[in-house]
């Protein structure tokens, strides 16, 4: 089974491939992304969020970072934290799956 990943169309990402498909970025970077822009507008530090959570800085720096995928329990602690469900943290784009 494939990890999940997001197809953008090249003019949302205003990025191409050298054969003018679509890129895909995986769905852990879109979330972690999500996040990052949540936080902001809501001008609440990663530290923050991961002192509320009872996370480590590292703990989440890495899964912010795109790095490491949130899991389905860090994403509900997350959504409950910040008073928004799970979808607001999943990027509302086509979802499929990697065929790599």
């Amino acid at each position: 089974m494939g990890e999940l990943a997001v197809t953008r169309s090249a003019r949302q990402n205003h990025a191409m491939s050298d054969n003018g498909a679509d890129t895909v970025t995986p769905m852990r970077e879109l979330v972690a992304e999500e996040l990052r822009v949540l936080l902001a507008r809501r001008r609440m530090s990663a530290s923050h969020l991961a002192r509320k959570l009872g996370m480590t800085q590292s703990y989440l720096a890495r899964r912010m970072s795109g790095d490491t995928a949130f899991d389905v329990d860090d994403l509900a602690r997350i959504a409950e934290v910040l008073g928004v469900t799970v979808l607001d943290l999943i990027p509302s784009t086509k979802v499929r799956p990697n065929n790599r």
